[in-house]
């Protein structure tokens, strides 16, 4: 099992229990190729947690490898979820269907498995170009559920999607320890969203 953790600043910690953001499911997903969705669902996962933290939620990026192409291996991020500080899991899916979009999370106890919430973004953003928008929404409802913390906030202007898949391909390669390959991608990201501070930073890292 590989793990990817991304922690957030303790200023941005709020009081919550931590939560571990453990995957961004793509599976049944049509209209962009097999690996562009699970680029993009490696880039979602990173986007939650970036927009939690930037909430005030005690959040960490807890990705563990392993699972089938658009799925997510459940129980290594319940195992992993508790040595990251948290005590929730945060579970992404994306259902893109040649452009329509249905986002959702569950939120569930780590330690036990019980599922505690499924929440959704606000209603209007259902399309592809609209995913970023999504997550933000998405972060924010998550942010009223028990024990998260945190406080809503308003959302930017959205990430286009092919920046998002470039940066989730930049995370494969860096985890994967391609260096040269992750540079590249950052890269094409950061040109396709110059204001995407994720994949600036990213760069910067490698």
């Amino acid at each position: 099992m590989a793990l990817a953790l991304t922690g957030i600043p303790g200023g941005l910690v709020g009081q919550g229990r931590g939560v571990s953001v453990g995957g961004f499911e793509t599976h049944g997903s049509v209209g962009l190729s097999r690996e562009d969705y699970q680029a993009l669902g490696r880039a979602l996962s990173a986007l939650l947690a970036e927009r939690l933290g930037e909430r005030g939620a005690s959040s960490v990026e807890v990705t563990a490898t392993g699972g089938r192409p658009g799925r997510d291996d459940l129980g290594a991020a319940r195992t992993a979820a508790p040595s990251a500080g948290a005590s929730l899991l945060v579970v992404g899916s994306l259902l893109d269907q040649y452009g329509d979009i249905q986002v959702e999370a569950r939120v569930i106890d780590a330690s036990t498995g019980r599922p505690i919430a499924v929440v959704r973004p606000d209603p209007t953003l259902v399309h592809r170009d609209q995913l970023a928008e999504a997550i933000a929404s998405l972060a924010n409802e998550v942010t009223e559920q028990p024990g998260v913390g945190g406080v809503p906030a308003p959302y930017q202007p959205g990430i286009p999607v092919n920046a998002l898949v470039q940066y989730g391909k930049g995370l494969q390669a860096e985890e994967s320890g391609d260096r040269p390959a992750a540079q590249s991608a950052y890269r094409a990201a950061v040109a396709a969203a110059p204001g995407f501070s994720g994949a600036a930073q990213a760069l910067r890292r490698v």
